[in-house]
């Protein structure tokens, strides 16, 4: 399979992934976004993996302001959209579902694009994943929330 398939493939499960854990009604202020970071993150190791690259959780949190300004505008957007009608029941917390998976989406082919341009056609590596779980306790705890 091609590593270009296989990335968008995570993509999109990824993106659904931020959207769900964004319409949480989490009533802590900073937390979603927090949340959906460590999402992004994974997403961005998991897409480095299937091109052959080993990202450190440092490395993949550092990708998400530099894959374009376009997406960092949209990421604050989605933050303050999040954070604001994120109190509305229902309704708010859908929005900020569908803010969240757009922004990860985004975020997503705009990573794939990265890695198809470095490596042009490449086909997909199998790489030793790590579970989301632990790896948004790491970087919820990189990121400065949970126990110290």
């Amino acid at each position: 399979m091609s590593a270009e398939k296989a990335a968008r493939s995570w993509v999109e499960e990824s993106a659904l992934r931020a959207a769900g854990a964004a319409a949480l009604p989490i009533p802590v202020p900073g937390a979603h976004t927090a949340l959906t970071s460590a999402i992004e993150a994974y997403m961005i190791y998991h897409v480095a993996g299937i091109y052959g690259e080993k990202l450190s959780l440092g490395e993949s949190l550092g990708m998400i302001p530099t894959l374009g300004a376009g997406i960092v505008a949209r990421k604050a957007a989605s933050s303050i959209v999040g954070e604001t009608v994120g109190w509305i029941p229902v309704a708010g917390w859908l929005l900020k579902g569908a803010a969240s998976g757009g922004t990860a989406f985004a975020m997503g082919v705009a990573a794939v694009t990265y890695f198809e341009k470095k490596y042009p056609g490449r086909e997909a590596v199998p790489f030793e994943t790590v579970s989301i779980k632990d790896w948004v306790k790491a970087a919820l705890a990189h990121l400065g929330f949970g126990k110290k």
